[in-house]
């Protein structure tokens, strides 16, 4: 698709606070299907991130933005 985009590494899963949550509504058959296959044990570990992605030709757009997160993600991490 040739899109711009980044990914920055957040954190890591944790199954002690990444628990199932047996109140939640899944909003189709699709949303309910991926709901179900979470499993807090296969996970524990696991990288996740965030990625941000614009439109083709927006690098400087996408870099701008993950320079922003990224500071606001060291800040939390401060506090």
């Amino acid at each position: 698709m040739d899109y711009s985009a980044v990914v920055i590494p957040v954190t890591k899963a944790n199954k002690n606070i990444d628990v199932f949550d047996e109140g939640y509504t899944p909003l189709n058959d699709v949303d309910s299907m991926n709901w179900k296959a979470y499993d807090a044990d296969a996970y524990d570990g696991a990288p996740v991130g965030l990625q941000i992605v614009a439109r083709k030709h927006e690098e400087e757009k996408v870099w701008a933005i993950a320079k922003i997160v990224c500071a606001a993600l060291k800040a939390a991490e401060a506090h």
